[in-house]
């Protein structure tokens, strides 16, 4: 028997919404930023916390986070709902192992169901460096597949899977009778990226007329650039020690 555990701050029923955003860990990140600034910047409330043994850490690991203040939290996928909106907010700080993603998912959607959810959007992250800055839209929900093409998305039938509980919630949308769409930021690498996810939260931000601030995420990606322009600098000025002392010791076993 599966060990699982819901806790409810409010009662699910009583959050009454229409659509849920719902963003993991993954590539670049793109997922678990876009949630987590959406949650601070909307003032996002807590509705449940799903706790399962199938929510481990990286490596296979159980365990708990442990904050610079001392306290700790257990992994868990959590629902928020946005004040004063019809939008609830999904997402965990792990992945669940693959046998356990269904299970998990089927939990979360009890509480979509109960709130009144009947739409998904799914936020996920992409790599394709000649794409990258671009934001791609795919999904059966024609109303809001168009709303966000209208807001900066655009159609490329480019990704060819959608893993982790991305897409698991994906799957279990679409048996439940659920609308769904995907929204993915797509990155030149697999490091995370703010760019992309602001990329996403533009969109979202038209879509649903949201009024982010991005002053936030603007300051995050200052400072990625100004770490990438600094590394640069440094690999630069090593390359020009390196040809002024006649290159590389030929001696030195190196591999490249």
């Amino acid at each position: 028997m599966v060990w699982m555990r819901r806790v409810d701050y409010t009662d699910p029923s009583e959050a009454k919404a229409k659509v849920a955003i719902a963003g993991f860990p993954g590539i670049a990140n793109v997922g678990e930023q876009v949630i987590t600034y959406l949650i601070k910047e909307l003032n996002a409330t807590l509705v449940s916390k799903i706790y399962s043994e199938h929510l481990i850490f990286p490596g296979n690991m159980v365990g708990i986070s442990v904050s610079s203040d001392g306290s700790f939290s257990i992994p868990a996928v959590s629902v928020f709902k946005i004040p004063d909106s019809e939008l609830v907010i999904v997402t965990s700080d792990v992945q669940p192992v693959i046998w356990g993603g269904m299970e998990v998912a089927a939990e979360v959607f009890k509480v979509l169901k109960q709130m009144g959810v009947d739409r998904v959007v799914i936020i996920t992250g992409f790599v394709d460096e000649s794409l990258a800055g671009q934001v791609l839209v795919t999904g059966e929900d024609e109303d809001l597949v168009k709303s966000f093409l209208e807001n900066g998305a655009i159609e490329k039938p480019v990704i060819k899977s959608i893993i982790g509980l991305a897409g698991v919630m994906m799957t279990l949308a679409k048996l439940e009778g659920v609308k769904v769409t995907s929204l993915t930021g797509v990155s030149q690498d697999y490091s995370p990226d703010p760019r992309a996810a602001r990329e996403v939260l533009k969109v979202l931000d038209g879509a649903f007329n949201l009024k982010i601030n991005f002053e936030q995420i603007d300051k995050q990606i200052e400072e990625l650039e100004k770490v990438r322009k600094e590394i640069l600098a440094e690999i630069e000025r090593r390359l020009k020690e390196q040809m002024q002392a006649g290159g590389p010791d030929e001696s030195s076993e190196y591999v490249g």
